[in-house]
């Protein structure tokens, strides 16, 4: 078995994006754009990038991999099955319902129903409520990556989605690739509100005036992103400047954006692991375990090549 960390590559028209203190637009292209505003019907990363942008996790992953607080503020085990985490105070959703413990319980609730996302949450056995701003984290036995799940866990508005639509239809109903009031109607805790949304062609975000933290570094207050699915089409809209910014980038044009004088590419670890495991049942010579590294390391490029 050979593993490998993940890398994620963006980039930047340094020299048509402004970064100074006034505001700014930006247009981005992604290889794919969310199938849904329901944070929960598919684990993708367009629907995690949509989760960052009008959502906010427990806990978020810095840029240097450190855990970062954001809508839990601190946190600490009580025993070996039990983390504390304490909320933060004077959030309020887009809809302007307050958010607390509650919705962090609920979201959980809906989290362990949805077919992509449950089998992250096995470990963890409850949440229950201490008080409006305490939650309790409760695992099958002593289990060292509560944080790490804890970054999955993006409080939605449950009295904004609790209740009936119009038609009879239950608002927390959660379906895959369906259509449910969570998939078009979106109220979160984030920087960014959906303004417009047209599948598969473009959605627009408005910087929420009201978001908590005012200590944020950014200037952006209107975002466009455009799906580009084809790698050579999205370097094409950059270069050209139809876009400021794309993601991710394919080692293949890694040199070509790295030469250009307009143009930045910036590289960041991820959190993915990939593994390549052989077969041992199907060929006879992978029960051989160094003919097996060996002729795993040879065949893999030389930028990725480690020692076996």
């Amino acid at each position: 078995m050979k593993t490998m960390k993940s890398k994620i590559a963006v980039a930047l028209m340094a020299a048509g994006l402004s970064f100074s203190a006034a505001a700014a637009d930006m247009t981005v292209a992604y290889d794919a754009d969310p199938v849904s505003l329901d944070p929960h019907e598919q684990l993708s990363g367009g629907t995690l990038q949509l989760s960052h942008m009008v959502f906010d996790p427990l806990v978020r992953f810095t840029q240097e991999m450190d855990f970062e607080p954001r809508l839990a503020t601190s946190w600490e085990r009580i025993d070996n099955e039990t983390v504390r985490f304490n909320l933060r105070e004077g959030v309020t959703f887009h809809s302007g319902n307050p958010f607390s413990a509650d919705d962090v319980v609920w979201t959980f609730d809906r989290l362990k129903s949805s077919p992509d996302f449950k089998g992250i949450f096995t470990p963890i056995v409850d949440i229950k409520k201490v008080d409006e701003h305490t939650i309790d984290v409760v695992t099958d036995g002593t289990y060292p990556l509560v944080e790490n799940v804890m970054t999955y866990v993006f409080p939605m508005d449950s009295k904004f989605y609790s209740g009936e639509t119009e038609d009879g239809r239950d608002k927390s109903e959660l379906k895959k690739n369906g259509s449910t009031y969570a998939s078009t109607h979106l109220s979160g805790t984030g920087p960014y509100v959906v303004d417009e949304r047209e599948q598969g062609v473009v959605v627009e975000f408005d910087r929420n005036e009201n978001y908590w933290d005012k200590d944020s570094v950014g200037n952006v207050d209107n975002i466009t992103l455009r799906p580009i699915k084809e790698d050579a089409t999205r370097v094409a809209a950059l270069l050209s400047g139809d876009v400021d910014m794309i993601a991710p980038v394919s080692p293949n044009d890694y040199r070509r954006i790295d030469r250009s004088d307009n143009l930045q590419l910036v590289t960041m670890p991820g959190t993915r692991v990939i593994t390549f495991q052989m077969n041992q049942s199907v060929v006879d010579e992978f029960k051989d375990h160094v003919f097996a590294r060996r002729s795993l390391t040879r065949s893999t490029t030389k930028g990725s090549r480690k020692k076996s």
